[in-house]
């Protein structure tokens, strides 16, 4: 039952949604954070100088997007790291299950650990962080799920309740800052959150400058002379600057004004590698489908026609034409790299008309019918998604009635339920992470009409989680993306790197990263940005 130090792929391929079935291993190798607290120089790099894709609503952890504002500032418990998907401690020593219910995870807090302002870190101080983020308004707040609550079990441990048994790859993945709920703020901004709307309260390596920062314009961060672990620190400076035109930020970076350019598109990488500058790629970037809503009536309730739709999808042609040789076509929601991938799955649904109808005419459908579709431009601009699937679909007899709308992801969750089903691009999700964040009733992004699960799905990922060996529960879950990819939550359609552009005099940017983001700033210095 014990989960202690560090968590190593079984396999080659690695999870950044969410981990791919991890191993034990012992945290004596290199290139883990140091335990023996603070130790050589902070700050030898000069100017760190980034052009990001998007400005942050505001500083506050359970606002941060994108992630990369505060995870500069703020350390986590568990720590992902992008170069091979290994959990590995970091605010946290070790973790161990206190029962067989895998319920609750008490973990070991690092001695010596500090907040900005001086306060040591402990288990009331990382429970109080944990506690204020969960009540707290936000994008992500929503996402911490299947996290409930914190409490402290004694001066150097805490204990984080979970609302299911999960795997332990699950648990320690959601407590490595996949949405910011173990990004530990300071007690004082625990109690009052106002005090991180515009200022950082953290322990990570690097704390904001607010007298030179103007928001939407540049975010300064200065190193943070408290930090644990101070050879982590390579800059004197970072500066994050907001700019959201991906020609703006490629100019930029060839210019010499900034070392990093985000989320550069996929046909610019050519482009990018043919100016001699540093490309970097996330397999798990970005996944796009159709979420079909009205799994409760009329003919999406039934999963023969739902079947028929994945049928009908001409996957490799649309991933050809909207994002180029990059992009991979999958059947499977749970792409490759993610926690539960079958490789198997991704030809589950290969493009076959005449199966799609006669699917169609199986299920009473055989002269089509008609859907709403909502089309953000948020998550397809141009709607070039929706309209490739409307006249695909159009050669089984359905009609996708497509509703464009112009507004952000909040707005979009609102506009949901009045629609059959909603084009999607967002992360991509391992299996445990779609089904808590997506599909479940009551919190489920994808599913806004809170559509109970089915019974067999959650019973394998029940049989997964319960399970006390790591190998077993790698193979339960498999079990359970396959039941998933039968019941087509979600027409599955393409997943799509994203990339990273960086000048090439910058060192340890690693070839393919398995995170959602890019994280320049690793606790493990061999894995910090530099130069």
């Amino acid at each position: 039952m014990s989960m202690k130090n560090r968590w190593r792929p079984r396999v080659i391929t690695v999870s950044g949604t969410l981990l791919l079935a991890m191993t034990l291993a012992a945290c004596t190798g290199t290139g883990t954070p140091d335990d023996d607290g603070p130790s050589g120089n902070s700050g030898t790099g000069g100017t760190f100088t980034a052009a990001l894709s998007g400005d942050v609503m505001n500083l506050d952890t359970a606002n941060c997007v994108p992630i990369v504002y505060c995870s500069v500032a703020y350390d986590t418990l568990t720590y992902l790291s992008p170069v091979d998907g290994a959990i590995q401690p970091n605010l946290a020593t070790s973790w161990e299950w206190t029962d067989e219910t895998r319920t609750v995870l008490r973990l070991t807090l690092r001695d010596g650990v500090e907040f900005e302002d001086g306060t040591p870190l402990n288990g009331e101080a990382v429970a109080a962080s944990f506690t204020s983020y969960l009540t707290a308004p936000g994008p992500f707040a929503a996402l911490s799920y299947p996290i409930v609550g914190a409490a402290a079990a004694g001066e150097d441990q805490v204990d984080i309740t979970f609302g299911e048994a999960l795997t332990d790859e699950f648990a320690t993945y959601l407590l490595s800052g996949p949405n910011g709920v173990s990004y530990i703020v300071s007690p004082a901004a625990a109690k009052d959150r106002s005090l991180i709307a515009e200022d950082t309260a953290g322990s990570g390596p690097y704390v904001l400058e607010a007298s030179e920062t103007t928001k939407g314009v540049k975010y300064v961060y200065v190193p943070n002379p408290k930090y644990y672990n101070q050879d982590a620190i390579k800059y004197d400076k970072v500066v994050l600057q907001p700019m959201m035109d991906p020609s703006a930020r490629l100019n930029a970076l060839r210019s010499g004004q900034v070392t990093w350019a985000s989320n550069i598109p996929p046909a610019d990488a050519s482009a990018v590698e043919d100016a001699g500058l540093t490309t970097s790629r996330g397999p798990l970037g970005a996944f796009a489908s159709l979420a079909l809503v009205s799994r409760d009536s009329g003919p999406l309730a039934d999963n023969t026609v739902r079947q028929a739709l994945a049928f009908a999808t001409p996957r490799a042609d649309i991933a050809s034409a909207l994002w180029g040789a990059e992009a991979i076509p999958t059947s499977s929601f749970i792409p490759e790299g993610a926690e539960g991938f079958k490789e198997v799955n991704g030809d589950m649904y290969a493009h076959d008309i005449d199966k799609a109808k006669e699917l169609l005419a199986e299920a009473g459908y055989a002269d089509g019918f008609t859907i709403s579709v909502l089309d953000p431009a948020f998550f397809d601009p141009g709607a070039a998604i929706g309209q490739a699937l409307k006249s695909a679909y159009a050669e089984i007899g359905v009609t996708l009635d497509l509703v464009p709308f112009d507004g952000g992801p909040g707005e979009v969750a609102m506009q949901m339920p009045n629609h059959d089903a909603v084009v999607m691009s967002s992360g991509a999700n391992g299996l445990s992470q779609g089904i808590y964040a997506l599909f479940r009733p009551m919190g489920g992004l994808a599913n806004p009409k809170n559509i109970p699960l089915d019974e067999e799905l959650v019973a394998r990922l029940q049989a997964a989680a319960t399970n006390p060996d790591a190998a077993e529960q790698k193979k339960l879950v498999q079990d359970a993306t396959t039941r998933l990819d039968e019941l087509v939550y979600a027409v599955s359609i393409a997943s799509i790197p994203t990339l990273q552009a960086v000048h090439a005099d910058a060192e340890n940017v690693p070839a393919k990263y398995w995170t959602i983001e890019a994280n320049p700033f690793s606790p493990v210095p061999e894995e910090a940005w530099q130069g």
